[in-house]
């Protein structure tokens, strides 16, 4: 830990001497969870995704920024350390008396130079990260892992921000013999006080003999759609991507619409997937895990700093597999101690086609600063 820890700490301190000015940023998550089998037997698990970035400001236009990372691991079904997902399932969770996956190293996850030369535009140097198609849904929010069109993507390289559209070329991280150009631009059709439309295009393109993924591009489009009026908001997000897999399209559809009027809200998330080849692994050809999912959850603001919702979830990690769909539902308790803060208190219960169905409980915790 400590040799991870001390260049951080060596860095701060020479920011803070010669910078302008010094932000400091973080995404900290954790959560605690007990997973009960059939003969009610809990296995207590502990996760933890902890981001911190560092942005020296040379000057009003020049800044760096050092971003690291820790997360908690666990063994996979090949033997290997994997990092572990907040409140995801047993599967995926670290056990609470796993010292080594719990208590790891913060390390180095990128830096990057923006230079702002006139306003509106900027030039970058550095890890560039990009993805599309962000969910909502709750346990799909992490970009490294899930999206409906392209989950993070890392280059080494150079890029121009021009407004809020973003064009980037670099080295992928993953192997040596690539180089990837990608670019994205919103189109504001609507901007008004209560209401906004934006369109917002994005795709990549992978040049190499050894790319290191198996498509060497992908295209989609986001439709983010909101409305306000008196007690009343609305909105929709919509996406569609495609990219090929062994030389056949893979399509990719999300539509999350959103409604609330005074304390009562529900959110809606349906995502399918139309797969190359239904005989191939799903999660080969896409970014999640599953080719189908229906998520809905009504809930009532009982308080600026409270919120109650109950959650019903069908997955589907393969449409040519019968018996693999399982049903989820459970309640969630919002407390909202402060901005950017929330801790939920959660409970679940799945149904399932094949195997025991299973109950768990817990609490997580996430600030953004």
């Amino acid at each position: 830990m400590a040799k991870t820890i001390l260049p951080i700490t060596i860095l701060t301190a020479a920011a803070c001497l010669f910078a302008a000015d010094v932000e400091i940023n973080g995404d900290i998550q954790a959560d605690y969870a007990s997973y009960w089998d059939k003969d009610f037997s809990p296995t207590n698990a502990a996760n933890q995704d902890i981001g911190l970035s560092l942005t020296a400001y040379m000057d009003e236009n020049f800044s760096v920024t050092v971003n690291t990372l820790t997360r908690s691991t666990f063994i996979n079904k090949e033997g290997e350390r994997e990092d572990s997902e907040i409140r995801h399932g047993l599967a995926r969770a670290t056990a609470i008396d796993d010292s080594e996956g719990r208590y790891t190293s913060f390390y180095f996850d990128g830096i990057q130079f923006r230079w702002e030369f006139t306003p509106g535009a900027a030039f970058l140097f550095g890890d560039l990260t990009y993805n599309a198609g962000a969910f909502n849904y709750y346990y799909w929010r992490d970009t490294g892992r899930y999206a409906a069109i392209k989950r993070d993507e890392t280059v080494r390289g150079v890029g121009m921000e021009l407004g809020e559209g973003r064009v980037y070329i670099g080295a992928a991280e993953n192997n040596i013999s690539s180089l990837i150009v990608y670019g994205s631009y919103p189109f504001e059709i609507l901007s008004k006080t209560d209401e906004h439309l934006v369109i917002t295009p994005s795709a990549d393109w992978a040049f190499g003999d050894d790319i290191g993924r198996s498509y060497t591009y992908f295209f989609g489009t986001e439709i983010n759609y909101s409305k306000s009026k008196d007690l009343m908001n609305y909105g929709v997000m919509l996406a569609w991507g495609t990219h090929p897999y062994q030389g056949t399209g893979v399509h990719t559809f999300l539509l999350e619409p959103s409604f609330s009027y005074d304390f009562f809200n529900i959110g809606l998330t349906f995502f399918q997937a139309l797969l190359a080849d239904e005989k191939e692994p799903v999660e080969k050809q896409i970014f999640t895990d599953e080719q189908t999912l229906f998520a809905i959850e009504p809930s009532f603001s009982l308080h600026k700093k409270l919120a109650i919702g109950l959650a019903y979830e069908l997955h589907d990690p393969s449409n040519e597999i019968d018996d693999d769909t399982f049903h989820f539902i459970g309640p969630n308790i919002y407390f909202y101690p402060t901005a950017n803060a929330e801790l939920v208190f959660w409970g679940g219960y799945n149904k399932r086609h094949i195997g025991a169905n299973t109950v768990s409980f817990g609490i997580s915790g996430q600030v953004q600063f």
